[in-house]
């Protein structure tokens, strides 16, 4: 169940590690229109687009690393508690 546990663990850093990379692809797709259009007050439209794909593929990342993990979740906690009830009381 140790093995469990650990892939869980990695599902769930994966999603942190995904979304990290996220923010640092948005932030250098703003910084590099900008950059290219000369227009500091307003984000061109296109930015925004783009944010609101990414954004997409953040939450798509979030939902299908939450569903792997769950069913490792669930069996390990349901593991737990079958062997503390289980164990005899001192």
């Amino acid at each position: 169940m140790g093995i469990l546990r650990d892939l869980a663990l990695i599902l769930l850093a994966l999603e942190a590690a995904v979304g990290s990379l996220v923010a640092v692809a948005l932030l250098v797709a703003v910084h590099y229109g900008l950059y290219r259009s000369r227009w500091w007050r307003v984000l061109p439209r296109w930015l925004l687009v783009v944010r609101q794909y990414l954004l997409l593929g953040q939450r798509g990342v979030e939902r299908i690393s939450r569903r792997a993990a769950a069913p490792i979740l669930a069996v390990a906690s349901a593991r737990a508690a079958l062997t503390s009830m289980l164990r005899p009381r001192r």
